[in-house]
């Protein structure tokens, strides 16, 4: 299992959508609105590298709101 951290810049009105939404996104272990220079912290876990990229690409960006993503792919957890 892959586990990734995404930070994405969100619209500001459109914040508290665009994280209900995401929650719901079965990849979606946690999402949380956040301060700094991104707005949105995803953990995701995922079973390739094919489905992460999907996910980012195909998904998370085309969510309405979402202007900028950074994936953050964890190298090691306990």
């Amino acid at each position: 299992m892959i586990t990734a951290f995404i930070m994405a810049k969100i619209e500001s009105a459109k914040a508290r959508d665009v994280l209900v939404h995401v929650r719901d996104l079965e990849e979606v272990e946690e999402a949380h609105l956040i301060y700094g220079a991104y707005d949105l912290l995803i953990k995701g876990g995922f079973k390739t590298p094919e489905s992460l990229s999907s996910f980012v690409v195909d998904t998370l960006r085309k969510v309405d709101g979402v202007k900028d993503t950074v994936t953050n792919v964890c190298a090691a957890s306990d």
